[in-house]
């Protein structure tokens, strides 16, 4: 059963469900360091900030990537959803060489990433955290 979640951003969320980004670089080691968890998409995230994405994701990706990048009408129903589960694995050993680095000690390698068919309803926090007990019978029964 998945009882872990952490929250990211929607654009980092695209390219972690793509597998364009297999890393997240976070501040703290989660308990325990390696399982199956959630991701929830942070409230956050806006229309605006995804134009800058795509802006910027058309110089970075190669024309394949970008072209299957979804519009901002197809994503915007993932704020504040659950809307992935996929394995991971925390350590303090960044990948060789290291990308996205934002400067914390804690990589999670995030693969077998799987898009939920519908996002799940939920709260969301900063971190690895736990999930409720009805948020994680929903993702039991979304998964079954």
């Amino acid at each position: 059963m998945v009882e872990l979640a952490f929250t990211t951003r929607i654009p980092l969320a695209v390219m972690i469900t793509m597998g364009i980004k297999q890393w997240e670089n976070r501040s703290a080691m989660p308990v325990p360091a390696k399982g199956r968890c959630a991701m929830t998409c942070s409230k956050s995230s806006d229309a605006r900030e995804y134009a800058n994405f795509l802006a910027w994701a058309e110089r970075a990706f190669q024309a394949e990537a970008f072209t299957s990048l979804p519009r901002w009408d197809e994503l915007s129903g993932w704020r504040g959803m659950l809307v992935a589960v996929c394995d991971y694995e925390a350590s303090y050993t960044a990948p060789n060489p290291p990308i996205w680095d934002e400067g914390y000690p804690v990589w999670w390698r995030l693969t077998n990433v799987r898009l939920l068919d519908e996002p799940v309803p939920c709260r969301g926090n900063v971190g690895m955290w736990r999930l409720p007990e009805d948020v994680r019978q929903r993702i039991k029964e979304v998964l079954s």
